[in-house]
């Protein structure tokens, strides 16, 4: 017989180690202080240990079969991306068809044309307005004068709004493409 010690010795583990080997079914019982039988206790390490090679792991917590789950789950949600792209490129290639996008050059010469237009249009603008009104106040004519120098100024400072702006949703072509309005 021999003390919880000497057991840990035997085996060359700690005294919690045994101690903690006493809360598994099965471990022999000590018959007093210094009641462990080695041989008892040797015997029922070496049946746990093979039990455990052989026990079956239950599949609700196999973390093997949980990961082959999540790559599964991985694979199915990268296919539906992979579709959802190849749709999103069928509804852009219409689109294009539609005539619902152009190449950017070509909106940039029909914006730089709208500009030009506009430009000549509100400087004759106020010689229209004085031959029309010959006798025109001063005040009238400042205020004109304002309300041009506002709308050149708000041209001059619109911006594309590039927030809706993805470059991966345009394949690879001559001067990209951008939606026009209908």
């Amino acid at each position: 017989m021999a003390t919880q010690k000497e057991v840990a010795e035997f085996f060359g583990h700690e005294t919690r180690t045994i101690r903690n080997w006493q809360k598994i079914a099965g471990f022999p019982q000590s018959k007093g202080a210094g009641g462990f039988c080695i041989q008892s206790v040797a015997r029922w390490r070496i049946s746990y240990l093979e039990s455990l090679k052989s026990a079956k792991v239950d599949p609700a917590f196999d973390p093997i079969e949980d990961d082959e789950k999540e790559l599964e789950l991985a694979e199915k949600r990268a296919k539906l991306e992979d579709r959802l792209l190849i749709i999103e490129k069928r509804k852009f290639d219409l689109s294009i068809m539609r005539q619902q996008f152009a190449p950017i050059t070509v909106i940039t010469r029909t914006l730089e044309r709208v500009a030009v237009s506009l430009s000549s249009n509100l400087e004759s603008l106020l010689p229209h307005i004085k031959r029309s009104w010959p006798d025109m106040p001063a005040e009238s004519v400042d205020v004109i004068k304002k309300v041009i120098a506002q709308c050149r100024n708000g041209v001059a400072e619109i911006e594309p709004d590039l927030s809706d702006f993805n470059p991966s949703d345009f394949e690879s072509g001559e001067g990209g493409a951008e939606p026009t309005q209908d």
